[in-house]
């Protein structure tokens, strides 16, 4: 009996060594996320964290385990071999446990965690709102973050883990290989005038004295418009380009010129009566948004009941 008794005792005291040397799983994701993006200052930023309070973890973990993790080359970090071993043991299993705690709140019927959405200006200003504002209600629990980027450099975010969803137009033939597309809703590219222009015709080749103010060249968007125009054989008199939907708007309103949009990017100023808006007859050309994600990964359930709601949107 005593013999069992001291049998106990040690396993307790070998589980409390155990407990002791485990490192925490805020140390683990602060070693991950900084590996992933190769710098401590992208890390704090993702992480919401103070540098300073991101080096600490780094040491502490490091004490932890007694080996070094990271070593500096010029202004970036790598991982020393531990590091490696480390991060490519303790990455899937953060994964993991991220998705069995997400799991376990849909008995609930709300999702929670963190999703990480990522999307065009001209989606996040004009259709997001609406959309985040009944997701949100819907899963209290989830902590959201959105961050505007071009579309152009969305899909490399999401191949690289810095987002988790990336809602902005995508050709199909340039769906990247590794990504999973959800196709969401068409936005149709409608003529936009000052309200005090005196043209009301809905063909195109009645405007190509005008000026136009238009995206810039490189952009999903242009890239559909400028395809349209050459095969209708029109050439527009472009004065003016700019990246921002918003900027191109203002430079309409102040009579600068003509623009070519996505009609959800006009409909508040065109029920305001601040600018004219009129579908083209000769020029029908649409881009398609669609929800993108890492094709690699299981969605967490957050994720999953965000890309259902963004499909909502799109019925």
């Amino acid at each position: 009996m005593v013999e069992q008794t001291q049998a106990d005792a040690s396993r307790v005291s070998n589980v409390r060594l155990i407990k002791q040397q485990l490192p925490s799983t805020d140390h683990l994701l602060a070693l991950v996320t900084v590996a992933r993006l190769g710098s401590f200052t992208k890390a704090a930023v993702e992480l919401e964290l103070s540098q300073p309070a991101l080096s600490r973890q780094i040491i502490g973990l490091q004490r932890t385990l007694g080996v070094k993790l990271f070593e500096r080359v010029g202004r970036s970090v790598r991982l020393t071999p531990a590091g490696e071993e480390l991060v490519g043991r303790a990455g899937p299993l953060l994964e993991e446990l991220g998705r069995v705690t997400g799991n376990l709140t849909t008995i609930s019927g709300t999702a929670a965690g963190r999703v990480r959405l990522g999307a065009s200006e001209s989606v996040a200003v004009n259709s997001l709102p609406a959309i985040l504002r009944a997701y949100l209600q819907a899963n209290r629990r989830v902590q959201l973050r959105l961050v505007c980027r071009t579309s152009e450099r969305l899909p490399d975010m999401i191949s690289s883990g810095e987002l988790d969803i990336a809602v902005c137009p995508i050709e199909y033939q340039d769906q990247q290989e590794g990504i999973n597309c959800t196709r969401l809703w068409d936005e149709e590219m409608v003529l936009v005038l000052p309200i005090n222009h005196p043209g009301r015709s809905r063909s195109i080749t009645s405007y190509i004295t005008d000026d136009f103010i238009l995206v810039t060249p490189g952009t999903e968007t242009r890239r559909i418009l400028d395809r349209a125009l050459a095969e209708r054989n029109v050439e527009l008199k472009v004065v003016l380009e700019h990246e921002s939907t918003e900027v191109i708007k203002s430079m309409v309103m102040a009579g600068l010129g003509l623009a070519i949009l996505p009609e959800p990017n006009v409909r508040k100023e065109a029920r305001r009566g601040e600018l004219a808006v009129l579908p083209l007859t000769d020029l029908k050309v649409s881009r398609t948004i669609y929800a993108i994600a890492d094709a690699r990964r299981q969605p967490w359930p957050a994720e999953v009941a965000l890309i259902e709601a963004l499909q909502r949107y799109g019925r």
